[in-house]
């Protein structure tokens, strides 16, 4: 899989306001650590969802090669998948069958599932073995299925019409609970401490916690966490 991050600013790496963390420290002004710590508690919260410690579920255009299951689905890795721009059979374009628009869809932007709608399948190119019935080998399943799509989550709706993006969607996909989860790692950080802070209000955005701010982090990222 590679990862090609474009178009991006400097905010685009934050799942939160700084004017929100500044509120809620009371602060006038804004410093360099404000912001290192805003910018290190969305990175902390995208390696906890993602189980992965290059994080990944930031608004990018991705070139992934994927297994196909024998089905009429594949599953991409970055999440929501906002749309596809080219799948491939091959990975070898220049000898790979390309599949036009109108024989796919997006079924599931949030599961990142990419449905065929022609009829045909996702073939499963496997190593099979032999026993009382055929199986595919573990770990000798091939990746020759390649798509270039857009996906990731998006903080704030923006008018941007950067060439490299594949969508031109300009809505927000990040989920209220991931934002909060920043802030409150962002506080952690800020602050050298997880104790201290009894609860947090700015605008619509409104949480209680105990004693220990690691646990409710957590707690607001459980239902987004993967598993693998």
């Amino acid at each position: 899989m590679a990862f090609a991050n474009t178009c991006t600013t400097s905010t685009e790496g934050q799942w939160a306001a700084l004017g929100d963390v500044m509120t809620l420290l009371g602060a006038t002004a804004s410093s360099s650590g404000m912001d290192s710590a805003l910018t290190d508690a969305t990175a902390w919260v995208e390696r906890y969802i993602t189980n992965d410690r290059n994080g990944r579920e930031r608004r990018q255009v991705i070139r992934e090669t994927v297994a196909g299951s024998g089905s009429q689905q594949l599953m991409l890795s970055v999440l929501p998948v906002r749309k596809i721009a080219r799948l491939f059979d091959s990975t070898d374009t220049c000898e790979a069958s390309e599949y036009c628009s109108t024989d796919i869809r997006v079924e599931d932007p949030e599961a990142g599932f990419v449905t065929l709608v022609s009829g045909g399948r996702f073939a499963w190119d496997a190593v099979w073995g032999h026993d009382i019935e055929m199986y595919p080998r573990p770990a000798q399943v091939t990746r020759p299925w390649l798509v270039l799509y857009e996906g990731g989550w998006v903080r704030d709706e923006t008018s941007s019409t950067c060439s490299a993006w594949v969508s031109t969607s300009t809505g927000r996909t990040l989920p209220e609970d991931v934002e909060r989860a920043v802030l409150m790692k962002a506080l952690e950080f800020y602050q050298g401490s997880s104790r201290g802070i009894e609860s947090m209000a700015v605008g619509p955005l409104k949480i209680n916690y105990g004693s220990e701010q690691i646990d409710d982090c957590e707690r607001l990222l459980t239902p987004y966490k993967r598993i693998i």
